[in-house]
């Protein structure tokens, strides 16, 4: 996996320390999935190439857990990287919609995609995404290889005169004739809803997002915080624990070094 990635977006060899050299060529954000469904084995290897790279990442999490996504949720790099989501598919989509030269990453077992994953492939599809599994070497996705899924159909177009076109409309309703006032007014509802749109869009919605992303924050804040250890002039064991956004408990380290950005304190031992 790593010597496909590697290969695909130009980074160098691996140092003495395990880190590989960076690409000169292309400049990398990750939208990963964390969720218990999500975080699979495959997408936990794409996380640690990652770290390997020193690449950054945002998170797309549904607020559920297994025991890969404490990884990918700590160490992201500020709490605005980690984004709510009701369904990680269709969020994926809609970010990497929203970017320059997008690629959707998937990966198949057997040569197969799950349910949920070629559903996510399809919808990536539909909205002219590049689709690649990347445990087939970074092959591209095709309607072929989404047999239960139809590929969007082609639009009927009418002709028209003075060589214009438009699409076909299919209606039982009676043909309706517009004044040029009427169509103004039409004209301008349409503009209306636009701008509507946008509001939402720029304003509402990004007061949400960015307030569900504090609240992660806040939720460490108020996690109960150990008791301080009684001054009898005897030194106290401690041991380091850092906080797990998924159990919303502060939870043992374990061995190695604390992951990249997560945070971390001192407790009786």
């Amino acid at each position: 996996m790593c010597d496909a990635l590697n290969n695909q977006f130009d980074f160098g060899p691996e140092d003495s320390e395990g880190y590989f050299a960076p690409s000169d060529e292309f400049d990398l954000t990750l939208f990963l999935p964390a969720g218990g469904s999500v975080t699979s084995e495959g997408v936990h290897c794409v996380w640690e190439w990652a770290m390997r790279c020193e690449l950054p990442y945002r998170v797309l999490w549904d607020e559920t857990g297994n025991d890969r996504t404490v990884d990918v949720l700590g160490n992201a790099e500020k709490p605005e990287d980690i984004h709510i989501v009701e369904d990680i598919g269709t969020g994926l989509v809609e970010h990497l919609s929203k970017g320059e030269n997008p690629m959707l990453l998937v990966l198949s077992e057997n040569e197969q995609f799950d349910d949920t994953t070629a559903e996510v492939a399809a919808t990536a599809l539909r909205a002219g995404l590049p689709v690649h599994d990347l445990a087939r070497a970074l092959l591209e996705v095709t309607w072929r290889h989404l047999p239960d899924h139809e590929p969007p159909g082609a639009e009927a177009v009418d002709g028209e005169s003075e060589g214009q076109t438009g699409l076909s409309v299919v209606s039982d309703a009676p043909d309706i004739t517009l004044s040029a006032k009427e169509a103004a007014v039409v004209t301008d509802a349409f503009a209306k809803a636009e701008e509507l749109l946008d509001t939402l869009g720029n304003g509402l919605l990004t007061q949400i997002s960015t307030t569900r992303e504090s609240l992660i924050h806040g939720r460490s804040l108020l996690a109960p915080k150990p008791e301080t250890p009684a001054e009898d002039g005897e030194p106290k064991k401690t041991r380091l624990e850092i906080f797990d956004a998924e159990k919303n408990a502060w939870v043992p380290a374990g061995r190695g070094r604390p992951p990249k950005g997560v945070q971390k304190r001192r407790v009786p031992a």
